[in-house]
């Protein structure tokens, strides 16, 4: 079982990005790719879920309005380049943190720009402290 790998914006603040301006990103990004609407009550915020299909298997993510992104079935060097990508979407140095499901305690700030390669080691890192 793989960890659910989570970037969101800083508790007290939120992303200019709106469900709908990420699904349409998604859609250039990953053509295929299947989406539905929903909503979640308990948040209440609207989110998307995704599923697209790499090498050969089912990748799911979640983007929750203005708030976070869930990226699951994939290692972090398989979700790196997508982080990345989201990232860049957001104007300079808008802040984002990152966590993983088996390491809810730990939040580290993802650092403005930051690479694929910076990413992957981020989050392998989280890992490691499980």
């Amino acid at each position: 079982m793989q960890d659910a790998i989570f970037v969101a914006a800083p508790e007290g603040t939120s992303w200019p990005l709106s469900v709908h301006d990420v699904e349409q990103q998604l859609q250039t990004r990953f053509p295929g790719i299947r989406t539905w609407h929903k909503y979640a009550p308990v948040s209440r915020c609207d989110y998307v879920d995704f599923e697209i299909t790499a090498d050969g298997e089912a990748r799911h993510g979640s983007y929750f309005d203005r708030r976070h992104l869930i990226l699951r079935d994939g290692t972090p060097e398989f979700w790196a380049d997508t982080i990345a990508w989201l990232l860049a979407l957001l104007p300079a140095a808008t802040p984002a943190i990152a966590m993983v499901e088996s390491n809810p305690d730990v939040m580290p700030p993802i650092p403005a720009g930051a690479s694929t390669q910076q990413i992957t080691d981020l989050l392998d890192s989280l890992l490691e402290q499980t």
